[in-house]
C-alpha cells in the first residue's frame, strides 16, 4: 500500500457507459466528488446514473468538460476525442480509467483479480465472501453482481477488491497486495500481438506483487509458465494448495469439499458450470490471503448468486412473450471468446441434461472474430443450433470486414447455424427457432445485452 495521491473534487468521465467507468463514477460520488460524464454509444441510458448523482449525458461535445478539474476516460476513448482534446488544450490532467482506479485503491490493501476468463465472477465472489465474513471491503466489479449492493462500494474495511483488466496493460496501473490470475489464454491480440505477448503481460502483473504479498493462480493457468515474484512473496495454486474433492452436481448446483494445505471445508455453489468451481478455489485462496480462514469463507459460498450476464438463469418462459413458446429456459451470458462459448455449452448441458441447447451468439469485434475464427467454428458445434447475430464492431481498425467475417463464420459453422441479423432487432427471428423444452443461451459482449431479458419476459421465473 502506497501513499494515495488525492483526486480533485470535480471529475468528468468519458465512456461512462462502460462496465468499469460507470461503477467508478458512482464510487467517486459516494466519496464526495462532483462527477459528470457522457457516452456516445447508442445503447447508453443516462437516467440511472443521474439518479445516483452523476451529471450524465448522451453524446460527446467539448463543452461537456465544463468546470472539471480532471478528465477520466475509458481505454476505448481515443486521444483525438473532442472532450479529451479540450481537456488537454486547457492543460487539465487526463487519466485512463485504470490510472484513476489505482489512485482510489492506493489507500487500501488491494486485491486485484485478473485473467482471460472468470475475473468478473471471481471478483464479485471475493467481495461477497469478505463482506459475509464481516471484513467490510471496498470493491469494484465490471458487471452487475447479484449478491452485492452495487457494482462498486467503499465501506470501511482494510481491503479493496478490484477486477483487473489486461487490455491496454490496464492492470499494471493498480495497487495491490494480493494478485489473482484465473487463466492465461490468447485474447486481445490487437493489443498483445500473440500468445507470448499475453503471457508477458500477465507476468508483468505478477511481478508487481510486493514482498509479503500473495499471488494466487487458478487451475487453468499453464503449469509451465514461470512467475517472477519478489523475495518474500507467496505463490498459491488452486488445485494444489486447495483442491476439490467429492464434487457432485444436481439441479440445485454443486456440493463437495475443498481440501489442501490452505484449509479444508464443505461447500455448496449454486452457479452452473464446472469452471465456476475453479473460480471458487481461486477466490477462497485470495480471501485466505486477506486473513479469512477457508473454513469460515466456505460457509458463505452458497449465498453467492453470481453476476448478471454470467450464465445468469432467467428461468422458464411462460408463453407470455410473443413468439417464445412456454417451457424454454433462458440463460444470459457474456461469452465472447471461444473458450467461454465452450464453457457455456458445457455448463448448460451439465445443469439441464437431455435438453436441446440453442446458442444465440453475437461476435464481439472484427479483430477478435478474425483472430479466432477457427476456434469459434469449433465451439459453435457444441450447440444443437446456433443463431448468429451480426458482429458488434468496437475498437476495430477494419470495420468494413464485419460482413465478410460473419458470413464466413456462418458458412463454416454448417447447416445448424443461421444468421438472424442485428442483435437489437433479432427477437422475432430467434423466437421462431425455439421449441418447448429448449435451453436458449444468449452470448456476447456487445448490444446483444438485453435480448435474453426480452425473450424471458418479466413473468419468467426459476
Amino acid at each position: 500500500m502506497r501513499a494515495a495521491e488525492p483526486l480533485p473534487r470535480r471529475i468528468h468521465c468519458v465512456g461512462l457507459g462502460g462496465g468499469g467507468l460507470g461503477p467508478l463514477a458512482g464510487l467517486l460520488v459516494a466519496r464526495g466528488h462532483e462527477v459528470s460524464g457522457c457516452d456516445g454509444a447508442p445503447t447508453f441510458v443516462p437516467g440511472p446514473l443521474r439518479a445516483r448523482g452523476i451529471a450524465a449525458c448522451a453524446g460527446h461535445d467539448a463543452r461537456h468538460v465544463g468546470a472539471t478539474e480532471l478528465l477520466v476516460r475509458s481505454a476505448a476513448v481515443p486521444d483525438d476525442h473532442p472532450e479529451v482534446a479540450e481537456a488537454r488544450r486547457r492543460a487539465l490532467p487526463v487519466l485512463k480509467y485504470a490510472e484513476a482506479l489505482g489512485r482510489v485503491m492506493a489507500s487500501r490493501r488491494g486485491v486485484a483479480v485478473a485473467g482471460t476468463h472468470g475475473k468478473t465472477t471471481t471478483t464479485a465472489l471475493i467481495a461477497h465472501l469478505l463482506r459475509a465474513a464481516g471484513r467490510r471491503p471496498g470493491w469494484i466489479v465490471g458487471g452487475r453482481p447479484l449478491s452485492l449492493p452495487d457494482a462498486a462500494g467503499w465501506d470501511e474495511g482494510a481491503h479493496f477488491v478490484a477486477e483487473a483488466c489486461e487490455y491496454d496493460l490496464s492492470f499494471l496501473q493498480l495497487d495491490y497486495e494480493v494478485a489473482l490470475v484465473n487463466s492465461v489464454a490468447p485474447d486481445h491480440l490487437d493489443c498483445f500481438g500473440d500468445e507470448r505477448g499475453v503471457q508477458a503481460a500477465f507476468r508483468r502483473f505478477a511481478a508487481r506483487v510486493p514482498a509479503g504479498g500473495t499471488l494466487v493462480l487458478g487451475p487453468d493457468v499453464p503449469a509451465a509458465l514461470d512467475w517472477p515474484l519478489p523475495a518474500g512473496a507467496r505463490l498459491w495454486r488452486a488445485g494444489g494448495d486447495l483442491a476439490l474433492a467429492g464434487v457432485r452436481e444436481d439441479a440445485a448446483g454443486f456440493a463437495g469439499q475443498v481440501a489442501g494445505p490452505a484449509g479444508r471445508a464443505e461447500f455448496r455453489l449454486t452457479l452452473p458450470g464446472r469452471h465456476n468451481l475453479d473460480n471458487l478455489l481461486a477466490a477462497l485462496l485470495a480471501v485466505k490471503a486477506c486473513g479469512v480462514p477457508v473454513e469460515e469463507a466456505a460457509a458463505h459460498v452458497e449465498s453467492f448468486r453470481g453476476v448478471g450476464r454470467r450464465l445468469q438463469d432467467l428461468g422458464e418462459s411462460d408463453g407470455s412473450v410473443a413468439g417464445v413458446p412456454a417451457g424454454v429456459r433462458i440463460v444470459d451470458d457474456f461469452a465472447h471468446h471461444p473458450d467461454a462459448l465452450r464453457a457455456a455449452a458445457r455448463a448448460v448441458r451439465g445443469r439441464w441434461p437431455g435438453r436441446r441447447v440453442v446458442g444465440v451468439f453475437q461476435p464481439h469485434q472484427v479483430s477478435r472474430t478474425a483472430d479466432f475464427l477457427d476456434g469459434f467454428v469449433d465451439e459453435l458445434a457444441h450447440f444443437d443450433e446456433t443463431l448468429l447475430c451480426d458482429i458488434f464492431v468496437a475498437r476495430d481498425r477494419e470495420p468494413q470486414r464485419a460482413e465478410e467475417l460473419v458470413s464466413a463464420l456462418a458458412a463454416r459453422a454448417g447447416a445448424r447455424t443461421r444468421r438472424v441479423g442485428p442483435a437489437r432487432a433479432c427477437d422475432a427471428a430467434v423466437a421462431a427457432r425455439l421449441r418447448p423444452g429448449d435451453v436458449c443461451v444468449v452470448m456476447g459482449a456487445g448490444d446483444v445485452d438485453g435480448l435474453a431479458a426480452r425473450l424471458a419476459g418479466a413473468s419468467a421465473g426459476p
